[in-house]
C-alpha cells in the first residue's frame, strides 16, 4: 500500500491527532484545510442515516399493510366459514378455516410460502370422509341444523 493510499484512508481526527507534533501556527493552517473534508465527511454520513430511515420506514409500513391484510383475509375467510357451514357445508366451512387459511394469512403476514407449515398443519388436521354423508345421517329437508 503506498503512503498517499494510506493517507486516503485516515479519518481527520487521526489527521489531526498526528498534527498536533507541528507547531501551533501549522496546526492551524492544516486544521483549517481539513474542516471542509470534515464538512463533506459530516454530510455524507448524515446522508446515509437519512436513506437508513427511509429504508427502515418503507419496511415497516410494508410490514404494518401485510400485517392488516392478513388480519382482513383471516377474518372473511372465518366469516365465511361460519356462513358456509350455517348453510350446511361443513366440509367447504372446513375448507375456509383449514390450511388455507393459515396459508393465506402466512403469506401476507410472513411474506413467504412455506410447504413444511402446510403439511404440518394438515397432518395436525382430523381425516376427512370421503363421501360428508359418510359422518351420519343428513338431515330431513327443513329440520332445523341447530338445536
Amino acid at each position: 500500500m503506498s503512503r498517499d493510499q494510506h493517507t486516503a484512508q485516515l479519518t481527520g481526527l487521526e489527521i489531526a491527532m498526528q498534527w498536533t507534533k507541528l507547531p501551533p501556527e501549522h496546526l492551524r493552517a492544516a486544521l483549517k484545510a481539513l474542516e471542509p473534508q470534515l464538512v463533506r465527511d459530516h454530510a455524507y454520513r448524515m446522508a446515509l442515516a437519512e436513506i437508513q430511515e427511509r429504508n427502515d420506514e418503507r419496511s415497516h409500513r410494508l410490514f404494518m399493510t401485510g400485517l392488516l391484510i392478513g388480519c382482513g383475509v383471516a377474518v372473511a375467510m372465518l366469516v365465511a366459514a361460519v356462513i358456509v357451514g350455517m348453510n350446511g357445508h361443513a366440509w367447504l366451512a372446513l375448507a375456509f378455516s383449514g390450511p388455507s387459511m393459515l396459508a393465506l394469512v402466512g403469506m401476507f403476514v410472513l411474506r413467504r410460502f412455506d410447504t413444511a407449515t402446510l403439511r404440518e398443519s394438515r397432518r395436525a388436521q382430523p381425516a376427512q370422509p370421503a363421501d360428508p354423508l359418510q359422518q351420519g345421517q343428513a338431515p330431513e329437508p327443513g329440520t332445523p341444523l341447530v338445536s
